[in-house]
């Protein structure tokens, strides 16, 4: 077998064992009950989350066929966020390494067809996601801060007000983080009014660059989106809950 189509196979069964595996952490399966769903026997799921097989290729068309539904990220999400009133707690997405697996996937498959340079978020919570982001793409990640880095010289600045409590924010990115030359993906973990993505896009034209996309994980707003679409930029909401942030 030649070399590219063997990596390409080794490829294929090393994403199969991760879902295997992402699927027994994110749903909490014993390796009997995840065998009940995929139909492979018990062991072998064993042996093939412990490293010591890898499965055939008839096997890992059986677990993407029974696994990817379970693994779809915006199912996940509803399943994993916790949602009270207009408050969304993340922490059980944004901190679970297997859900930030999954987010890589996705933004590499919706955004490979772009050449992205560079990954930008506001600190901190979009940070986890920037990361994952930034390595689907390969392209270098730039983190907007509540304070001026004292490792720069120069930022780019912007301000917004937010509404809990209400407050002027401003944002600072050294400038040798961002440049014109620079097509750039926004990340973000959660957009409620669009007043952050809309100050770092105001960041991005500060620099001359050109923003490519912006993939958010959950949005309450469908605002910005649309302002966005008309600009001629992709966007990617994984799940929109805009009917509980109006």
């Amino acid at each position: 077998m030649p070399t590219g189509r063997r990596l390409s196979k080794v490829d294929e069964q090393l994403e199969a064992v991760e879902m295997i595996r992402a699927a027994r952490a994110i749903y909490n399966l014993s390796y009997r009950e995840l065998a009940s769903i995929v139909d492979v026997p018990e062991s072998l799921l064993c042996r093939y989350a412990n490293g010591d097989l890898l499965p055939s290729l008839e096997t890992i068309r059986i677990i993407r066929e029974r696994l990817s539904p379970m693994l779809d990220l915006t199912e996940v999400l509803k399943r994993t966020i916790t949602i009270k009133g207009r408050f969304v707690d993340l922490n059980n997405a944004v901190f679970n390494p297997y859900i930030l697996r999954l987010y890589l996937r996705r933004v590499k498959e919706v955004f490979s067809g772009f050449t992205v340079t560079k990954v930008l978020t506001a600190a901190t919570d979009g940070i986890p996601l920037s990361v994952m982001a930034s390595y689907a793409l390969n392209a270098n990640l730039a983190v907007a801060k509540q304070y001026r880095d004292i490792s720069a010289d120069e930022f780019y600045e912007v301000s917004y007000i937010v509404d809990s409590p209400p407050r002027k924010v401003s944002l600072y990115l050294p400038k040798q983080l961002l440049s014109r030359n620079d097509q750039v993906l926004i990340v973000d973990d959660i957009v409620r009014t669009g007043r952050t993505m809309d100050a770092l896009l105001d960041m991005i034209r500060q620099a001359g660059a050109r923003l490519i996309g912006a993939s958010v994980l959950i949005s309450l707003n469908r605002d910005w989106v649309r302002k966005f679409a008309e600009m001629g930029i992709k966007v990617d909401v994984i799940l929109d809950l805009s009917e509980i942030g109006g």
